[in-house]
């Protein structure tokens, strides 16, 4: 089974993917998320 990249830091993702015994490398980017003020959602998303 090829391994998988996982983009994110859910422990709860990694455990999933442990438990049914898929091999996956970890790639979290290290990004604030926080949401500028007066920010719309969509210049929200095309920044992140």
């Amino acid at each position: 089974m090829p391994s998988l990249y996982l983009a994110s830091g859910s422990p709860r993702r990694r455990e999933l993917l442990t438990q049914i015994g898929v091999p996956f490398t970890v790639l979290s980017a290290q990004i604030d998320e926080t949401p500028f003020d007066a920010e719309t959602p969509a210049a929200y998303v095309e920044r992140l």
